[in-house]
C-alpha cells in the first residue's frame, strides 16, 4: 500500500495534479464517507485507503488514453469513479473537456450532484439506465466496477459505432472475461496494467463487433 502523502506526491509529481484539486478531493473523500452511511457507494474499507484505491487508480486512465482524449462517458458511475476524479484532473488543466456520468439510482445520483458541487466540476448527470441513452459522439467510454465485460461491450458498440475508444477497469478475472464475451463479439484488447494494484488492468478494446 502506498501512504496518502506517497499518492499525493505522485499526483503532484506525475499527474501535475494543483494543490486546490488536492484539497477538494479531500473534501470529495469526506462527502463519500458521510453518504456511505446511508447508500452503498464503494466498499466501507477502501475508503480506508481513499487516495490510493480511488484517487490514483482512477487518475491512471488519463496517460492511458493520451492528452488528445477531452470527452468521456462513466457507465454506471456509482460514486463518480472514474468519472468525476478525471474531471476534476482535467479542471486544472483545460476548459473544454466534457465528463458525463451514467447512473440510473436516484439516490447516487443526489449523492453525483452533491460531489459535483464539493468538486467544482462542471459535468452531465444523466440519470438513466445506459442502454436507454442514446449514444453521442465522445471520445472514450470507460466503466469501473460495474459490469462483466460481455455487457460492456454490449452497451459499448454502439457508441463505438460514433466513433468512442473503449477503457474498461477490470480486475484478476480478465481473461475470463475476455474469454466468456468472444463468445458473442470479435474484438481486440490490449491490456494496460494497474500501477495500483497488481491484480488489476485497464482493458482497451479495439474494433468491437457482434458475431
Amino acid at each position: 500500500m502506498i501512504t496518502e502523502d506517497g499518492v499525493q506526491k505522485i499526483l503532484l509529481d506525475q499527474f501535475n495534479v494543483s494543490r486546490e484539486t488536492l484539497a477538494r478531493l479531500e473534501a470529495y473523500r469526506e462527502l463519500m464517507v458521510k453518504w456511505a452511511k446511508q447508500i452503498n457507494l464503494v466498499g466501507p474499507a477502501t475508503l480506508t485507503h481513499f487516495w490510493e484505491r480511488h484517487v490514483l487508480d482512477c487518475a491512471q486512465l488519463l496517460p492511458i488514453v493520451g492528452n488528445s482524449a477531452r470527452s468521456f462517458v462513466d457507465f454506471g458511475s456509482g460514486a463518480g469513479l472514474p468519472g468525476l476524479i478525471i474531471a476534476r484532473l482535467l479542471a486544472d488543466t483545460s476548459k473544454t473537456f466534457q465528463v458525463h456520468l451514467v447512473e440510473a439510482s436516484a439516490k447516487r445520483c443526489g449523492f453525483l450532484r452533491e460531489a459535483v458541487r464539493t468538486l467544482g466540476v462542471h459535468v452531465t448527470i444523466h440519470q438513466t439506465k445506459i442502454e436507454t441513452l442514446a449514444p453521442f459522439k465522445v471520445d472514450v467510454v470507460t466503466a469501473r466496477a460495474f459490469a462483466p465485460l460481455y455487457k460492456l461491450l454490449g452497451y459499448a458498440h454502439p457508441w463505438t459505432e460514433l466513433g468512442s475508444r473503449v477503457f474498461f477497469f477490470k480486475g484478476e478475472e480478465v481473461q475470463s472475461e475476455i474469454d466468456q464475451a468472444s463468445t458473442n463479439w470479435s474484438f481486440q484488447s490490449r491490456i494496460n496494467p494497474s500501477i495500483t494494484d497488481s491484480r488489476g488492468c485497464i482493458i482497451e478494446i479495439d474494433d468491437l463487433a457482434p458475431l
